[in-house]
């Protein structure tokens, strides 16, 4: 009996060593996959917290009266530009 556990365990050996490769070849994709998802959800709520911060600085310029803009040296018009960051800065 002693022989045929080690042999059948030397048959067995290239089976398991395949099926523990596939497992580690699975596991790995998973992972990737699971990193992939968490980035993408990261990028999706740095768009929102940026949205978010966008829209109170929208707001906040909004309740300024014009000489408050002008001491800033933005125009009524200019919020929006100034907001997105393609507010020309003049030297």
């Amino acid at each position: 009996m002693a022989t045929s556990t080690s042999t059948s365990t030397k048959l067995a050996s290239p089976v398991a060593h395949a099926i523990a490769s596939q497992n580690a070849a699975i596991d790995a994709a998973l992972r990737d996959n699971f990193n992939r998802t968490v980035a993408m959800f990261d990028r999706v709520r740095d768009y929102f917290v940026q949205l978010s911060t966008a829209r109170a600085a929208f707001r906040e310029l909004s309740q300024l009266n014009d000489r408050e803009l002008a001491d800033l040296g933005i125009a009524r018009s200019d919020i929006r530009n100034v907001v997105r960051g393609k507010f020309p800065t003049r030297v």
